[in-house]
């Protein structure tokens, strides 16, 4: 299901633009994940494309989420605050009248944000034609989706390890001139002991003990 994601790859789709747009360097790595590692829905993801749309626009006014958000709401719950106020038929209109005059307050132009949001057709067109993700059938665990999930989770971790060492190096607790994290991932059975790379596991299929388990007596 799909190629390792390249970072420097290009689509002319409304993703692709969007992308392009607003600085969304990691979206394609994200949906993908998303997609491959959490059986997101095509619905699921447009909702969660919108929504780094919506803040990255914000971020780009200089605007603070719990501006522009309707109610008593966190930093954290902001971004899906204002996006549920907009996009949900089923939101008080008073609300949400409310919500568009503080993006008018605060000089955002709401119509352009709205206009490049994506809707499922969208999102399964560009999964399909830009990341070659096979939507036409159910989703289900492969080989290249199970690669994709892992070197994610890895590349996401070293992000997170070198992000938090840089916050102590600004904070003074750590002295350091540059970092250069990396994170290696093993796979330890509990039964036998034997730890094993990712790729080595998916090589192997099995585990020694388990491959020892399964094996025919030999005939005496």
């Amino acid at each position: 299901m799909g190629n390792p994601i390249d970072s420097e790859r290009r689509c002319a789709c409304k993703i692709g633009r969007t992308i392009e747009q607003y600085g969304l360097t990691d979206l394609n790595e994200e949906i993908r994940h998303r997609r491959d590692g959490q059986n997101a829905s095509l619905r699921v993801l447009a909702d969660y494309i919108n929504k780094q749309i919506l803040e990255a626009a914000l971020a780009e006014a200089e605007t603070d989420l719990t501006n522009v958000a309707y109610g008593a709401v966190s930093a954290d719950d902001a971004l899906s605050a204002v996006y549920e106020t907009l996009a949900d038929d089923q939101i008080p209109a008073d609300r949400e009248a409310r919500v568009r005059k503080r993006f008018e307050q605060n000089g955002i132009d709401l119509g352009e944000i709205e206009s490049n949001w994506v809707t499922h057709p969208t999102v399964r067109s560009h999964l399909n034609n830009c990341l070659d993700i096979d939507t036409s059938r159910g989703i289900r665990i492969t080989t290249n989706a199970a690669r994709n999930t892992i070197e994610w989770a890895r590349t996401r971790c070293g992000q997170v390890v070198e992000q938090t060492i840089s916050r102590l190096v600004s904070a003074d607790i750590v002295t350091m001139q540059s970092t250069d994290v990396s994170v290696m991932i093993q796979i330890t059975c509990p039964e036998c002991g034997n730890t094993y790379r990712f790729g080595e596991l998916l090589e192997q299929e099995s585990c020694a003990c388990s491959s020892d388990e399964t094996a025919e007596p030999t005939p005496k």
